[in-house]
């Protein structure tokens, strides 16, 4: 994220406005981790719809920014994604809020939830950069750290931590898919939902 201290902080991608408050983005966030808010495509299409006003007529395009966007302008590839999947998660905004929370106004002196605006990208430098005696670090350090790796003492702690901070289980496929396959998986179940919609209204009519 050098374009912080050279560049600025984006506010389009190849000229189409963002949504770039880090609040709209935890949303996204939650949307593309947690698998119960629906199919891999649905999470896309969602993301998207959260990210643009309105969503480019180049889906490709809008899929390659959300992806660009969410990663902090990382260039991701398809072999870095199932790479990062084999690691675990060290966090969740939406289990772990009060300790990001708290870590952030004892540490910047900032309240996440009276600031009017804060971009994705600052903030999540600022996540990152958190001391590592908040209960947040100290958190995902023990759901990420190799047990074997460790002292006896220190692995009946950390075992015991981990189970006590345990995350949900969480979508690790974020490869994003291409815009023909949430093109398609969308119409999907649109035709599928237009399909029960026109089965009930002949229902309701006999």
């Amino acid at each position: 994220m050098s374009v912080l201290l050279f560049a600025g902080l984006p506010e389009e991608y190849e000229g189409v406005p963002l949504s770039t408050d880090f609040r709209n983005m935890i949303n996204v966030d939650i949307i593309l981790q947690e698998e119960e808010q629906g199919s891999k495509a649905e999470r896309v299409y969602v993301a998207l719809c959260q990210l643009y006003e309105e969503i480019p007529a180049d889906l490709q395009q809008a899929i390659d920014g959300l992806m660009w966007f969410y990663s902090c302008g990382k260039s991701v590839t398809g072999d870095e994604v199932k790479k990062s999947a084999k690691h675990k998660k060290g966090f969740s905004f939406s289990q772990d809020a009060n300790m990001i929370y708290a870590a952030f106004l004892s540490s910047y002196g900032l309240s996440l939830s009276t600031l009017d605006y804060l971009h994705w990208w600052e903030f999540m430098a600022l996540f990152e950069g958190l001391p590592d005696d908040t209960l947040i670090k100290r958190v995902m350090y023990w759901r990420t750290v190799d047990i074997a790796s460790l002292p006896k003492h220190e692995k009946k702690h950390v075992e015991e931590m981990r189970k006590k901070f345990a995350l949900k289980v969480q979508s690790h496929d974020l490869q994003p898919l291409t815009a023909e396959e949430v093109n398609r998986r969308t119409m999907d179940k649109v035709d599928r939902r237009y399909t029960e919609a026109q089965a009930a209204l002949e229902k309701s009519r006999r």
